[in-house]
């Protein structure tokens, strides 16, 4: 008998074990595996000091209560666990002073950090954990950017003290730079057209237009250079470096994008509530039979899992206003569509439009109007484009209808019956009729996707200073 319940107690254990060590999400946390060296130094402290940038959301800020906040406090916490050293973090009022900060030995760590030169003298970094492309926001009626080079007779702003700068200027060393002390400040020298541009990468520029309701901006073009996001470490911590990277060696993808999605899909929360979980854990302990229960939760869990990635999938492709498919998506549609253009030879073109003087619409009846008023656009447009048609937000109150297997005379007939009926349409403003411009061009041989897009902004910078209500095709 004594060996029956031996037998009935000691096989869930040793199942709990396993699960444990397969599913690190019931428990087991990640260690790192460091040298008498390393192990000698974090012993020797109590916590490592962490700067970081107080307003550079979604990537990371201090918030009101004095808090961590972001994508990187999610990493540093995931790294204070693997390292099992507390993490703390120095409050600061800018980006500069935290760099004077790390200067001063105040701080051990500095949250986000690229190489730099000007910095190297005080400050290493570890490798790099994420990349994002700089972009060019733009009031909406400025054409696609592909590089800077042909527009070095306009003015730009950056954040002051931001090594995107340093990166700028040395690619382009004839660039007009005004420096702002925020990125809600260039966006709106932007929106008031005192400078021509604000530089920044896609998700912070995102994060400060929703944050901020700035609407008359849109995303004009990304550039080659990359933001290598890495952690920046005291140069006279060298164990200390070489720790934050093995951190982020051992740091799997799928975390890394949990916590991307958990900041860059804003309107999705999903949560676990790990109380029912370790209930359960606790009872497979001591009786055999709730192991079978606990076997059929977890596969409801996985379901719920699986349901739960398509729906982040699903919601890092959509604009947020309108619901259409975004700028990621429809990148992701060229790429398929030129593959099949390139195999099998079948064309296709390209629809840009643009909402005649909708900075108008806004400030005469306001921002909520004019959102309304960008829904009912992207209604229309679902409800009239073709089976085969894509149509999306592009930015701002601009949109992009993708039309395989059409030449160009067949887009521009399309764009004129698309530009009529928002004519005929009723969109419930007193005394004002809605109108937009479309530009139209068609794929050719041997060029890049974004040659194509420049020239169907191109025409709609034609169609816009030729009178708007038109079509026109390049």
């Amino acid at each position: 008998m004594f060996s029956w319940m031996k037998q009935s107690i000691l096989k869930p254990l040793l199942v709990i074990m396993l699960l444990a060590a397969v599913f690190p999400v019931l428990g087991a946390e990640q260690r790192l595996s460091l040298t008498n060296a390393e192990q000698k130094w974090l012993a020797s402290v109590d916590v490592i000091r962490l700067c970081s940038d107080p307003d550079w959301m979604p990537y990371e800020a201090i918030g009101e209560a004095g808090q961590h906040t972001g994508i990187m406090s999610d990493f540093h916490e995931l790294w204070s666990q693997m390292m099992d050293k507390p993490v703390k973090l120095e409050p600061t009022v800018s980006w500069e002073q935290a760099l004077q900060f790390m200067q001063e030995n105040k701080c051990d760590v500095l949250s986000s950090a690229q190489d730099v030169p000007s910095r190297r003298h005080y400050l290493s970094v570890t490798r790099p954990f994420i990349n994002y492309p700089f972009a060019v926001a733009t009031q909406p009626g400025q054409q696609f950017i592909i590089n800077l080079l042909p527009l070095m007779d306009k003015s730009f702003a950056m954040v002051k003290g931001y090594a995107a700068v340093e990166l700028i200027r040395a690619q382009y060393p004839d660039i007009r730079l005004m420096l702002v002390d925020s990125a809600k400040v260039g966006l709106k020298l932007v929106e008031k057209g005192r400078v021509y541009g604000f530089i920044d990468t896609v998700p912070s520029i995102n994060y400060q237009t929703l944050k901020h309701g700035i609407s008359h901006i849109k995303i004009s073009g990304v550039l080659e250079q990359h933001y290598a996001m890495s952690v920046g470490v005291r140069h006279d911590l060298p164990q200390l470096l070489s720790i934050y990277n093995k951190a982020i060696a051992e740091t799997h993808e799928e975390e890394r994008q949990r916590i991307l999605n958990n900041w860059l899909s804003l309107e999705f929360d999903y949560k676990v509530d790990m109380t029912l979980v370790w209930q359960v854990l606790a009872v497979l302990a001591l009786l055999t039979s709730l192991f079978l229960y606990h076997y059929f939760t977890v596969r409801r869990a996985n379901r719920e899992l699986q349901q739960a990635n398509r729906q982040l999938e699903h919601v890092s492709q959509r604009d947020h206003l309108t619901g259409m498919p975004n700028r990621l998506f429809l990148q992701q549609a060229f790429e398929a569509e030129l593959q099949r253009y390139q195999r099998y030879g079948h064309s296709f073109s390209l629809l840009m439009m643009d909402i005649d003087h909708f900075k108008r619409i806004n400030d005469a009846f306001g921002h909520v109007v004019g959102d309304e008023i960008l829904k009912t656009m992207a209604n229309l447009l679902l409800e009239n484009v073709r089976g085969i048609d894509i149509a999306g937000r592009w930015g701002g109150e601009e949109f992009l209808i993708l039309c395989p297997e059409t030449d160009l005379q067949g887009a521009w007939n399309l764009a004129e019956q698309l530009r009529k009926l928002i004519g005929q349409t009723e969109f419930g403003l007193d005394n004002m009729n809605i109108t937009a411009s479309f530009g139209v061009t068609d794929f050719r041989d041997d060029e890049m996707i974004e040659d194509c897009i420049k020239r169907a902004d191109q025409a709609l910078y034609r169609a816009k200073h030729s009178g708007r209500d038109q079509t026109i095709s390049y």
